[in-house]
């Protein structure tokens, strides 16, 4: 029997050496595929809540809007946004100057284990 067709004792042996990396690999790639899937609706709802903040306190300072108006909107737009309810809007005005500075703490589940993510967005603007 020629040499090409012969199976040694060793190669059946090592036959199955590449599944335990195999299934490492596997594990590590559905980690990342969950905490992907856990932490970007929650980053990108914290973005959109950013950039509804910054529109809003541009808009209260160039048109000189009461801060009673613009908690007002931002709460509607943490309500949409689905901010938790222990946010904190704090608002301050210097002239035509408006800073608001807005904190909540995120909880994100895992199996056995929830994180308290705290977020602070902060958005002043010059009324300019």
């Amino acid at each position: 029997m020629p040499e090409l067709y012969r199976f040694s004792q060793q190669s059946i042996e090592e036959r199955g050496a590449s599944r335990l990396p195999f299934l490492l690999l596997l594990a590590l790639t559905a980690a990342i595929v969950y905490l992907m899937a856990v932490f970007i609706p929650i980053y990108l709802g914290n973005r959109q809540m950013q950039e509804a903040t910054t529109d809003i306190v541009r808009r209260g300072a160039l048109q000189n809007l009461t801060e009673v108006d613009v908690r007002a909107q931002l709460q509607e737009k943490a309500r949409e946004y689905g901010l938790p309810e222990n946010r904190q809007i704090e608002l301050s005005r210097d002239g035509r100057k408006l800073t608001a500075r807005i904190t909540y703490t995120r909880s994100v589940n895992f199996p056995f284990y929830t994180y308290k993510w705290p977020v602070e967005i902060r958005v002043q603007d010059l009324g300019f």
